[in-house]
């Protein structure tokens, strides 16, 4: 994926942080009631659409820009940002 430019490179890492952090928290929040086995079998699933996010959709943003790389604290802020900018959509 060509990404022509910093600011829509960074709105696609962005979006991928968000949906990483929303899968997590579905995962945790699916898994409460299953058995270990059940708990085993959906972790694998989420783990591998988390790769997919991150192959697909995180890397190439931050190969055509590495200075768009985060570190933990990016991270959390991506996360929260998004999360309060979609609670503003809502």
């Amino acid at each position: 994926m060509k990404l022509p430019n910093i600011d829509c490179a960074r709105h696609i890492r962005d979006g991928g942080i968000d949906a990483m952090a929303a899968l997590n928290e579905a995962l945790r929040d699916a898994l409460v009631s299953l058995d270990l086995e059940d708990q085993q079998r959906l972790k694998r699933v989420f783990g591998e659409v988390m790769a997919e996010v991150s192959e697909k959709i995180i890397n190439p943003a931050i190969s055509a820009f590495p200075e768009l790389d985060p570190d933990e604290t990016t991270w959390a802020a991506v996360v929260r940002a998004t999360a309060k900018a979609r609670s503003y959509a809502a």
